[in-house]
């Protein structure tokens, strides 16, 4: 990411779960922190990677996906996380 750096405030639970979690995997807390924040994606990142998928299936199928449709999907998608989370 970059080369200075810097710190972050935190609890000492979380500090030591971090520490656990990057001994466990054999690296440091500070590549394991920079490795969960790129595997996420922000909220514009989601909606770019949709835009591209709903472009992609318009020239593939020639449907194009309306906002109805993708809010459905959206209800549907949020409704199978919180499934998962309960279980």
């Amino acid at each position: 990411m970059g080369d200075q750096d810097t710190s972050i405030k935190t609890t000492k639970e979380v500090r030591d779960r971090l520490k656990a979690l990057a001994s466990e995997r054999g690296t440091t807390m500070n590549d394991l922190l920079e490795e969960l924040v790129t595997r996420e994606l922000t909220e514009e990142e989601k909606e770019q990677r949709a835009q591209y998928a709903i472009e992609e299936i318009r020239q593939t199928t020639g449907v194009t996906v309306t906002d109805e449709a993708r809010a459905k999907a959206r209800t549907f998608l949020e409704g199978l996380g919180r499934e998962s989370h309960a279980a």
